[in-house]
């Protein structure tokens, strides 16, 4: 076997591991909400010794110093952005480590992708985290659709209860939430809610709307009696969305790139 054909089979095997851990992390963030540190323990080193053999063996077969280089700026920039995200509230900790340990493990296009002629974003897991926003972006077209249905039949009836909110409160709460029972909320269901309520001094409960991305539970109080519906968005794991932005970045490219070649074709 050749030297080129050891260094392919290498960065076949860093793909195969990096989806293998985005899957299994995937299922995790899906079912518990919650992923095992001991995935980013493993995904880590396994990650960085293939990535450090495959860039010793292609730096002893000439192809240059640079790729050291690559590695570094790729690892600096994706924490970087991870780590801003995270902090931002925009980001769970299992989503940062998921795009750090990319960057530890394929911190670059791979060869065999073709896609790697056509970007202009040389950083994969940049592309992953472009790729996983515009996917997750239309999770907001579904859930207009849906609520553009209901209130043909329900009209003012949709926020009952909600009729001192400023109006952009309620576009915004529109387009990104569902209206699901109260028990189903208050049952454990994987939602994030979009109202709060706040009982006053006199005892009489008033809800609100809230549109902040950092959602605390603060002010969901249990209200006896209360059996209506309230606003919330449905929490998705933002690492099945890495997934699948991993998955067309690999074999089509990133959402940017493409944009901006429409734009420069149009």
């Amino acid at each position: 076997m050749t030297p080129i054909e050891v260094i392919l089979w290498i960065e076949v095997l860093r793909v195969l591991v990096s989806l293998s851990f985005l899957f299994v992390s995937s299922w995790y963030d899906y079912k518990f909400r919650e992923v095992p540190n001991r995935i980013w323990i493993l995904f880590a080193p396994i990650g960085f010794t293939s990535t450090l053999i495959q860039h010793y063996l292609e730096y002893i077969n000439g192809e240059g110093s640079t790729i050291f280089l690559y590695w570094a700026v790729s690892i600096g920039v994706t924490a970087g952005i991870s780590l801003l995200l995270f902090y931002a509230g925009f980001f769970g900790g299992a989503d940062a480590k998921a795009l750090i340990c990319l960057s530890i493990t394929i911190p670059i296009y791979p060869r065999f992708s073709y896609t790697r002629f056509k970007v202009m974003l040389p950083i994969f897991p940049l592309a992953v985290l472009i790729n996983a926003v515009f996917t997750s972006s239309l999770l907001v077209i579904i859930i207009l659709c849906r609520n553009l249905i209901g209130y043909v039949r329900l009209k003012e009836e949709m926020f009952k209860g909600l009729e001192h909110e400023p109006c952009w409160r309620k576009i915004l709460v529109f387009m990104t939430g569902i209206r699901v029972d109260w028990k189903k909320l208050k049952s454990g269901a994987h939602y994030i809610p979009l109202e709060y309520f706040v009982k006053e001094k006199d005892g009489e409960v008033t809800r609100h709307l809230r549109v902040s991305p950092q959602l605390e539970e603060e002010g969901l109080i249990s209200i006896e009696g209360f059996n209506g519906q309230v606003w919330v968005t449905p929490g998705l794991p933002f690492l099945i969305f890495i997934t699948i932005g991993f998955t067309i970045a690999l074999f089509f490219g990133d959402f940017s790139s493409w944009l901006i070649d429409l734009m420069l074709s149009s």
